[in-house]
C-alpha cells in the first residue's frame, strides 16, 4: 500500500489497499483478481433494488409547475436572511426572490458536492487494489452521476443554471478529490460532506413547498 507521512498512524483495512493512480500495471497483475474481499458484496448486490432514473417522469416530473417569482420554495421562516432587519426593507416580491435565490445557492452547492462525489468515486477506481472495493466505487460513481443529473435538471427547470461553487466548498472538493490518500478521500466525502448534505436533504424535504 502506498504510505504517506501523515497517514502512518492509521490502522489500515486491507480492503482499502491502494496503488498510485498511474500504476495501471498493478491492476492487471494476475494474482490481484484473487484478492477480492466480500466486504462490499452485499451492498453491490442490492444496487438494483435502489435504482432510480432521474429522467423518468415516474420518478421526477420536471414539468411540475412552480412560479419561483411568486411562491416561496422554502417557507420564509426557514430563511435566516428573512428573519433579520433586511426583511423590513423589502416588499413581498423581493422577499420571495431573495429567499428563492438563497435556495438556488443552496441547491447549487449540493450539485457541486454531488459532482465532487462523482469525481472522487471515479478516482477511487484508479487506486483501489481490491476488486470488490473497486466495483463498489464504480457503483457509487454511477449513483453520484444520477445525483448530478437530477439536481442539475432541477436547477435548470427552476432557474436556468446554478450559481458558481463557493470558494470554500470548491477548495475542499478539490483537496479531497485530488488527494492520493484514500482515507482522506473517504472521510472527507462520507463523513464530512455527505453528513452536511444529508442534513440539507432532510430539512428541504421536510419544509419545501415545491412539489418537485
Amino acid at each position: 500500500m502506498t504510505q504517506y507521512p501523515d497517514d502512518a498512524h492509521i490502522t489500515h483495512d486491507p480492503a482499502y489497499k491502494v496503488v498510485a493512480a498511474d500504476d495501471f500495471p498493478a491492476m492487471i497483475e494476475v494474482d490481484r483478481y484473487a484478492l477480492r474481499s466480500d466486504a462490499f458484496d452485499g451492498i453491490i448486490g442490492q444496487t438494483h433494488d435502489h435504482f432510480w432514473d432521474p429522467f423518468n417522469p415516474a420518478y421526477l416530473d420536471y414539468a411540475t409547475p412552480f412560479d419561483v417569482d411568486r411562491e416561496y420554495i422554502m417557507p420564509p421562516e426557514r430563511v435566516p436572511e428573512l428573519n433579520c432587519a433586511v426583511k423590513d426593507r423589502l416588499d413581498e416580491g423581493q422577499r420571495i426572490r431573495l429567499a428563492n435565490n438563497i435556495t438556488r445557492f443552496r441547491m447549487s452547492g449540493i450539485l457541486h458536492g454531488e459532482q465532487g462525489a462523482l469525481s472522487l468515486s471515479a478516482s477511487l477506481c484508479d487506486i483501489l487494489l481490491d476488486p470488490g472495493a473497486q466495483e463498489y466505487a464504480a457503483n457509487q460513481a454511477r449513483e453520484e452521476a444520477r445525483h448530478v443529473a437530477g439536481f442539475g435538471r432541477y436547477i435548470k427547470a427552476r432557474w436556468g443554471k446554478p450559481y458558481p461553487c463557493s470558494a470554500e466548498l470548491g477548495r475542499f472538493l478539490n483537496e479531497i478529490v485530488l488527494s492520493p490518500i484514500v482515507y482522506k478521500k473517504l472521510i472527507g466525502m462520507q463523513l464530512m460532506l455527505e453528513g452536511l448534505a444529508m442534513g440539507a436533504f432532510a430539512d428541504t424535504y421536510a419544509y419545501t413547498r415545491d412539489p418537485l
